[in-house]
């Protein structure tokens, strides 16, 4: 980061005091005794660190001035809305069409706020506005309306050479009419006001959020623990000829139930085949005796996004070929685990799951050797490829904060206390894995040896993921309160669900009738 100054600014985010912990218990008359050691009471991120990360960037930017717009406001009210991570990192405003501008010249820094206008007329559709003075009090920034934000941006930019925002920049500067508001604003503040370049400090915003603050640590702690119960009511209500978008059901509504603003992404319920699509959406298919399913959930609490996923028999008690599949994934995360440390990095994590992931399936005969390769195609071209790259094609692990897929320390200089992580390896034998391969001397052989050992463990996904915070104690794996031994997990998935006391299993069936599969 330069210059120097938002370096030594950056030490001062984490000066936010963390909540004490202390034990939530089960709801009584609840099936499953588990205890989250979540916080009671959660106190609010403080203005004052919202503060200290706005000195941060501007520490990092030259004379000039920075606007930074958050989500419009959807094209209809009754759409949902979610404000963009980098706006509520700064400023902590959840509401719409909010705008932040900082101007520097020299030492001085000065700071501006807008937001909507309190208008009776549009609140009775859509709920109360903060308004200038409530924005005010929030933020401890000065604020006015949006009525008033074109002459007081024209004032901010008189004699500015250089406009900031936080929005990657536009190729060719034309007026792309495919370019986010953002970008289309800073365009046309640059052509408004003759501002002579425009500078993206989205790189500035993403290094300040490599690091949580306990504050933020916190929130996410509650999203892990949330999402970790939800995992728990869906494998305890789990059963064969359920539909997905029951299980989906289910998790969203815990989700809700439990303060979570919304899913932190696409929540992914896959089973049988649907087990082996990474990014599954559609949770619409009726599970079957003797497949997998795979949650891969997470909940958004004050807008930090927990990642959390399992991998679970359907019928409660896992084949042999299912078990061996989910201990060479569970060891492969093990050894991930192992290596994380303070200042070790995403790649030396990920080769030691890749050597136990690959040791696992020469075992199992689905690859040949441990750097065993076939024929496969980039473009136009036929190359080497790792036959490992068949059955685990992903990266191990991301970020998460007020992203599902965070800035994280970890893919450049090594993790760093208050680094919030995940490790996610898995394996995928999609049924049609060998069918699609260039036809060559090496992949008909292959294709020969693997057939059989394929079509033994077709449509068996497993993908294990938890989320772990750096501290001054070392690294936590937070999200433990999910069951991943399969022990635990076959214990689990006996106990009765309240879930499914009052399911209606003929209207579930209704959906037959309309699906187009």
């Amino acid at each position: 980061m330069t210059p120097r100054h938002a370096l030594l600014l950056l030490g001062s985010l984490l000066a936010a005091p963390a909540a004490a912990q202390g034990p939530v218990a089960p709801n009584p008359g609840s099936t499953d005794a588990h205890t989250v050691a979540a916080t009671p009471a959660p106190a609010p991120i403080a203005r004052e660190e919202f503060a200290r990360r706005r000195q941060a960037l501007a520490a990092a930017m030259g004379d000039g001035v920075l606007v930074v717009m958050g989500t419009m406001e959807p094209d209809a009210d009754y759409l949902p809305f979610a404000q963009n991570a980098s706006f509520r990192y700064l400023t902590g405003i959840r509401e719409p069409s909010a705008v932040l501008a900082i101007r520097k010249q020299g030492e001085q820094v000065a700071e501006q706020l807008f937001v909507l206008p309190r208008e009776p007329s549009e609140e009775v559709w859509q709920g109360a506005r903060l308004g200038a003075e409530g924005a005010t009090r929030l933020t401890g920034i000065p604020a006015r309306t949006t009525e008033e934000m074109d002459a007081a941006l024209g004032e901010m930019l008189r004699g500015a050479r250089t406009l900031y925002t936080v929005a990657p920049l536009s190729t060719d500067g034309s007026d792309n009419p495919w370019l986010r508001p953002d970008q289309q604003f800073a365009q046309a503040l640059q052509r408004a006001h003759g501002v002579e370049r425009i500078v993206d400090l989205s790189k500035e915003v993403f290094r300040l959020r490599l690091v949580k603050s306990p504050a933020e640590l916190d929130m996410l702690r509650r999203s892990v623990f949330i999402t970790t119960l939800a995992h728990r009511e869906a494998m305890r209500a789990v059963e064969p000829g359920m539909n997905e978008f029951e299980i989906h059901a289910l998790i969203e509504a815990t989700f809700r139930r439990y303060g979570a603003e919304r899913p932190s992404f696409g929540s992914i319920v896959g089973s049988g085949p649907n087990s082996t699509t990474l990014h599954y959406r559609t949770a619409d298919r009726y599970m079957q005796d003797g497949e997998m399913l795979v949650m891969d959930i997470g909940a958004s609490y004050n807008g930090y996004a927990a990642d959390v996923t399992r991998s679970v028999p359907v019928n409660g008690r896992f084949t042999p070929e299912q078990r061996a599949i989910y201990e060479i994934v569970l060891a492969a995360q093990k050894a991930a685990e192992q290596q994380a440390r303070v200042g070790v990095g995403m790649g030396r994590m990920s080769q030691a799951a890749e050597r136990v992931l690959a040791d696992g399936l020469v075992r199992v005969g689905l690859i040949e050797a441990p750097d065993a390769t076939y024929d496969c195609r980039r473009g136009n071209v036929v190359v080497e490829c790792p036959q490992l790259g068949m059955f685990y094609m992903h990266g191990l692990g991301h970020g998460i904060g007020l992203d599902v897929h965070d800035p994280e320390s970890a893919f450049t200089r090594g993790l760093v206390v208050g680094s919030a992580f995940t490790i996610e390896p898995g394996i995928y034998v999609r049924a049609d894995v060998l069918d699609y391969l260039p036809d060559t001397p090496r992949n008909r052989r292959v294709i020969a040896r693997m057939r059989p050992v394929v079509e033994r463990y077709r449509n068996i996904g497993v993908r294990i993921e938890d989320d772990y915070f750096v501290t001054e104690a070392g690294v936590e794996r937070v999200s433990e309160g999910a069951p991943r031994e399969i022990a635990e997990i076959e214990a689990l998935m006996a106990r009765e669900s309240l879930w499914n006391r009052e399911r209606r299993p003929e209207m579930v069936e209704w959906y037959r009738a309309v699906t187009p599969r």
